[in-house]
């Protein structure tokens, strides 16, 4: 299977029907902007407080979840497979609505996935420039910006995979920072990086 095929949330935790259940859960309340505390998680999805609680903490372990600081069954999960109530440098825009990502692979992906019509940006590794990145009906509206695949990596996703998921202005700044940086990967274009987040987010097309 090649990277773009491949899904670094799937693979980085253990799958299964409850699992999968509170992933889509969480990523539902944070795809409406809301983060989720645990004891929601457990009324919504039927499943006793200690499973979830569990499943949190490898989701956290795993790198395809953040929770704020509470204690208990209120903790609240504030980051989900990419998307995040928290500000960060990556952000689209649905409905109107601002939210914000991990990196910028997300912000191309998620929407290819769930087929949405989003303004996204993030900012070019190399200058700083703020990047626009338009999606309708999940298609990449193509800027010419190119796009970052790091090479696969042991660790929590979010810290292994996502500082490095960026998108460049054009290929002479990514170039630029790949020697500087001596970072491992290759160069993807937007489609490709679209076509990667159809992998990626699959098990949450279905949500609305």
């Amino acid at each position: 299977m090649t990277e773009a095929r491949q899904s670094i949330l799937d693979t980085a935790i253990d799958q299964d029907p409850s699992t999968l259940k509170v992933r889509q859960t969480i990523f539902r309340s944070i795809l409406a902007g809301m983060p989720i505390d645990e004891a929601l998680i457990s009324e919504v999805t039927g499943l006793g407080n200690s499973v979830v609680r569990s499943t949190v903490d490898r989701l956290v372990a795993a790198g395809i979840a953040t929770t704020d600081a509470g204690e208990g069954v209120r903790r609240s999960v504030d980051g989900s497979e990419g998307l995040t109530v928290r500000s960060s440098r990556h952000s689209i825009v649905i409905s109107g609505k601002e939210l914000h990502t991990w990196c910028a692979f997300d912000v191309v992906g998620i929407p290819a996935a769930l087929g949405l019509d989003t303004t996204g940006s993030t900012q070019c590794p190399t200058c700083g420039t703020e990047i626009e990145l338009m999606m309708r009906g999940g298609e990449v509206v193509d800027s010419g910006a190119i796009g970052w695949w790091p090479s696969a990596s042991g660790g929590p996703v979010i810290e292994a995979f996502c500082p490095s998921a960026s998108i460049f202005c054009n290929r002479s700044h990514l170039e630029e920072w790949r020697v500087t940086t001596g970072a491992e990967g290759a160069p993807r274009t937007l489609m490709e990086l679209a076509e990667a987040g159809r992998s990626t987010w699959a098990s949450f097309t279905a949500i609305e």
